[in-house]
């Protein structure tokens, strides 16, 4: 498999907007990274050409005469010979909804408009490399080269890397580092360890998409450095509701687990988190896990509102909300085990980069 910096020659992306200025710099972009581009004005003329050139990637604007972005995905997706092409949105709508219905009819991604150069890039590259991955495995299973043991074991193993590449994604755009997501595995895979929980590995593998709901809530809230309003605080909210409508469409054990997670990662022990106002064990084991594990490494490190706490301000809060906003057994083997979270938090520090 090809690396991050690498591309294949035969790699073919096919780039469709009704703009010769944005197709025209998306060739640039793209032709100078090394891959065959081919350009197509409007959803019909990307559907006769997706017949002969056959794809590995689809570019997507919406808005476009006679047949909007989403009409060409959902064909697409209808098509046994083209379902499996990835597809990114890029655009210029912003709005939440927008963004979701772009999931919701096959899209793997959405970027908006005005682009950067290196993300469309680093984005293409890494939607490639899963893609080739995936057709390798399919290739692998349709000629039994491999037990079934150990493609069951890709499989997993795939769709973690995919749920911590879409974590960091998340992170970045949110201003924040991908230590975070490293640190809320770690302390998740540390609290139902000691609570003795047969899930601890898939709750670790599923955290990092907590915050996935994320990618589809405006820059102006979500990287506004002071309070929010009323209004903007309900918006920030659906990012709970929002990340499990992404992930809660796959039956696969990881993406489930993760779904869940990001669903009710805000909601607290006595009843008054959301978004469904869950109370004490109706919330799911893992859901109150990683609340611990989220609070407890957002308020020890700066965000773009706030500094970051000292360590025993964090410790009283937690303290005084055990029972309220968090699990009182996952509270009391925090404390019990305070030296261990202290090492994850030492050894996932900012200043480091991650792979």
């Amino acid at each position: 498999m090809n690396s991050i910096d690498e591309k294949k020659e035969t790699d073919n992306i096919l780039i469709v907007d009704d703009t010769v200025e944005n197709l025209q710099l998306l060739a640039s972009i793209l032709k100078e990274a090394g891959y065959k581009v081919r350009p197509a004005s409007n959803g019909k003329l990307a559907l006769q050409a997706i017949e002969s050139l056959k794809p590995d990637l689809i570019l997507l604007d919406i808005k476009m005469p006679g047949m909007d972005g989403y009409e060409v995905c959902r064909i697409l997706k209808s098509n046994p010979e083209t379902k499996n092409i990835p597809v990114l949105f890029i655009s210029a709508l912003s709005d939440v909804n927008d963004k979701i219905r772009a999931f919701q009819v096959g899209g793997i991604d959405y970027i908006n408009k005005p682009f950067q150069f290196e993300e469309v890039k680093a984005r293409v590259s890494t939607h490639l490399q899963l893609k080739a991955y995936q057709d390798e495995m399919e290739t692998k299973v349709s000629k039994g080269v491999e037990r079934v043991e150990l493609l069951t074991q890709e499989v997993i193993e795939t769709q973690r890397e995919i749920i911590f590449t879409m974590g960091e994604i998340c992170e970045t755009r949110s201003h924040e580092t991908g230590m975070h997501i490293r640190r809320v595995a770690e302390y998740c895979y540390l609290l139902a360890h000691l609570a003795g929980s047969e899930e601890a590995w898939q709750i670790k593998q599923a955290s990092p998409m907590h915050d996935i709901g994320k990618v589809a809530i405006p820059d102006s809230i979500l990287h506004k450095p002071g309070k929010l309003t009323a209004d903007e605080w309900i918006v920030m909210k659906s990012h709970s509701e929002l990340g499990h409508k992404m992930l809660s469409v796959s039956h696969r054990p990881l993406l489930k687990m993760a779904a869940t997670i990001a669903y009710e990662h805000h909601e607290k022990w006595d009843g008054t988190g959301y978004p469904q106002g869950l109370k004490g064990e109706g919330i799911s084991f893992s859901g109150r896990v990683a609340a611990l594990a989220d609070v407890f490494d957002a308020l020890g490190n700066d965000r773009c509102y706030k500094e970051a706490w000292p360590l025993d301000q964090v410790l009283a809060l937690i303290k005084d909300q055990r029972g309220k906003h968090f699990d009182p057994q996952l509270v009391d083997l925090l404390f019990a085990n305070l030296d261990a979270f202290i090492k994850i938090s030492e050894r996932y520090k900012e200043t480091i980069v991650a792979d």
